[in-house]
């Protein structure tokens, strides 16, 4: 890494920054050898602890495990099909990522398949610290990680078994390359389009559009159209047609028109592009993301509008480093909002620029006192929610240990009538209890210095930060097991296979992702009114057999029925079994 003070480049183009020194408390910290333990011990708390303490209990993480399940029972590495019926929709680096911890670890769980994503997680606030402290100063730098590591979107994306973080991790290391290279503090082009490679490899196409555009976009506005040469872009372009086209192209091989129309177009083109052809999932208004941007960047969200005001007070923006970090914003953010398909986590890859900003605008408001007037009834906010959420934390850790039965009335009347949810709590919480006291107590004590202390700017961000990984420790610890462990499959699955045993089976009507995962079985799925003879068993939700017409449900018994999967008590999935076998 280049330090910050050796570039010339470094200094001139960062001339509109205040580098001048901040509070003595936090500026020594930011320095690599306090800032990189710091960070990675915050993502060690955020992501690791308790990652495979409980079950999958969400649709979309045991759909990307059955495909890291079949890599590792030997159905291919190139595009193995989800549970040998289905082909998968994303390229394969996350799940060679699992694979790979799988087949170290010698068993494929949870933990393991949700691996990656922590990993990234914390290699993207490690990205954050050294190329903000390359591009600006080393305080921006910690406080950009910081930021970053508690953002509601990244902290979600960072414990779950999806491709997300893998693909925001490679985009963020090919977004900072972009700049970094551009203003001539870097030549490692190499590592510029391993990570475009990469990215592609995660997700698709989108890995190289977005930050391959915002390069151009940045590049017109600063008319440095010079600065193209120092990309290489014939060399760079070779590098990556080898390593995506090659797998593209076997992956194709193997799977024919049916992994062009699923991966190239359907998750694409037409996800883009309307088709009659193809139903988009998560279709929503165009101005949808805006909405889910500022819920996914909560807490910071609250600070924005004194982060604008210190953009335009110290005229930040003048730095042209400044202004790629807003043009990587509008351009995702524009992007996604012209597709018909939309979801707040795919404006993950944001969230790295958004907090290099907040990061550079408090820093520069630290060493400036009073230049950000508005952040100090912020700061109060955000100190009484933490207090609220410790009090409320401790109030029901104490209720489900002496007097359950109030809990039990109040999740009756949120609607949460599964009957499993009161007992998960109970056990957790019996199990955790030391946990839950101490990270209560913690996240009270930084809401107290919020409120009492006049923390300068820097230090709010700090306090904050350290409040939201005391309560999210909590809720991994506590809350998210004890959800996952009331609404999960898991044990239904294990149950049913031993029913099944060598028997036929087939899922009615779709496959269900957390049956085959945990079962480790295939099954084939079974189209209602289809022209083959149903076999001996059926996985089908009740909700779909209460719709049976009276003679066909007399032709089956249930042989199993699983525990409700959503916390009001409904997603019933049950096991049937013919009366009369077809032999």
């Amino acid at each position: 890494m280049v330090p910050v003070q050796s570039s010339p480049e470094a200094l001139a183009a960062a001339e509109a920054i205040d580098h001048s020194p901040g509070d003595p408390r936090l500026t020594r910290f930011a320095t690599p050898r306090f800032a990189i333990p710091l960070l990675i011990a915050l993502g060690l708390a955020l992501f690791i602890v308790n990652l495979g303490g409980y079950p999958f209990y969400t649709r979309g993480e045991p759909r990307e495990a059955v495909t890291v399940l079949a890599m590792i029972h030997g159905q291919g590495w190139i595009l193995p099909l989800r549970a040998g019926v289905e082909i998968p929709s994303k390229p394969p680096l996350m799940h060679w990522c699992a694979a790979l911890i799988s087949v170290a670890a010698g068993v494929v769980d949870e933990w393991t398949v949700r691996l990656p994503s922590a990993i990234f997680a914390i290699g993207g606030l490690l990205l954050a610290y050294f190329y903000v402290r390359l591009l600006f100063d080393e305080l921006s730098a910690l406080l950009a990680g910081l930021i970053l590591a508690a953002c509601f979107q990244y902290l979600q994306a960072g414990t779950g078994a999806r491709v997300d973080m893998t693909l925001t991790f490679f985009m963020e290391l090919a977004f900072f390359e972009i700049i970094a290279i551009a203003q001539g503090l870097t030549t490692r082009w190499i590592l510029l389009y391993a990570a475009f490679a990469l990215a592609v490899l995660a997700k698709g196409p989108v890995g190289v559009v977005l930050p391959a555009l915002a390069a151009l976009v940045w590049i017109a506005w600063e008319r440095q159209w010079s600065v193209l040469k120092n990309f290489r872009m014939v060399r760079g372009a070779l590098i990556v047609i080898a390593i995506d086209g090659g797998w593209y192209l076997a992956a194709a091989a193997e799977r024919g028109a049916a992994f062009v129309h699923k991966q190239i177009l359907a998750e694409n083109l037409y996800r883009v592009i309307h088709s009659g052809s193809f139903h988009e999932g998560h279709a929503h208004p165009f101005y949808y993301l805006e909405l889910a941007l500022m819920a996914g960047f909560l807490p910071w969200t609250l600070i924005t509008p004194a982060i604008v005001f210190g953009l335009r007070e110290n005229r930040l923006l003048r730095n042209p480093r400044m202004r790629y970090l807003a043009i990587w914003c509008i351009v995702v953010i524009l992007v996604y909002s012209l597709a018909r398909s939309k979801r707040g986590v795919y404006l993950l890859s944001i969230y790295p620029a958004l907090a290099a900003i907040a990061g550079i605008a408090v820093a520069t408001a630290a060493r400036q006192p009073h230049i950000i007037r508005w952040l100090r009834p912020v700061a109060v906010g955000f100190g009484v929610v933490f207090i609220g959420a410790a009090g409320g934390a401790l109030t029901g850790y104490t209720m489900l240990t002496r007097s359950s039965g109030r809990i039990n009335h109040l999740l009756i009347s949120a609607g949460w009538t599964n009957p499993g949810l009161l007992p998960a709590l109970i056990d957790q919480s019996e199990r955790h209890g030391a946990w839950v006291i101490a990270m209560s107590a913690g996240a009270a004590l930084m809401g107290m210095a919020l409120v009492w202390w006049r923390l300068r700017e820097d230090m709010i961000v700090l306090a904050t930060a350290g409040a939201m990984a005391c309560l999210v420790m909590l809720g991994n610890l506590a809350i998210v097991p004890a959800i996952a462990q009331a609404t999960t499959l898991r044990d239904f699955a294990s149950t049913a296979r031993q029913i099944v045993a060598d028997h036929p089976a087939a899922y009615l009507g779709g496959l269900n992702y957390d049956v085959a995962f945990y079962s480790e079985r295939d099954f084939p799925v079974q189209v209602a009114g289809g022209k083959t003879p149903p076999p001996q068993y059926l996985f089908v939700w009740r909700e779909i057999y209460t719709h049976f017409p009276p003679k066909a449900r007399q032709n089956y018994t249930i042989a199993l029925a699983s525990q409700p999967t959503e916390l009001d008590g409904a997603g019933v999935m049950i096991l049937l079994k013919r009366n009369d076998p077809a032999r």
